[in-house]
């Protein structure tokens, strides 16, 4: 049975797994409404709660989630992967560095 992951915005690049997953894991997407997405595999193991890769992404490409920019590719994401602080940083808006 394939695990669940949470798409809160249709132009999302991540969906949060709602349990955990291995690595080889098919993964079931699905909108806050209930409805399939998508079904992609996990290439990393994930903590429940945290992000799965909908698409693949090169470093400097923006990473939205809730519909917002949540941060910045710091190393090439490849569609399944975990999504942490290990390859996306986050961008403050309206804050300078």
């Amino acid at each position: 049975m394939a695990k669940r992951a949470l798409l809160m915005a249709e132009a999302d690049d991540v969906a949060t797994v709602i349990e955990a997953v291995c690595a080889g894991d098919t993964v079931a997407v699905e909108t806050k409404q209930g409805e399939a997405v998508e079904e992609l595999v996990s290439s990393h193991d994930i903590p429940r709660f945290h992000k799965i890769a909908l698409r693949d992404m090169a470093a400097h490409d923006i990473v939205h989630k809730y519909g917002q920019v949540i941060g910045e590719a710091t190393a090439p994401i490849k569609r399944g992967d975990y999504v942490h602080i290990h390859n996306i940083e986050s961008i403050k808006t309206g804050v300078e560095r």
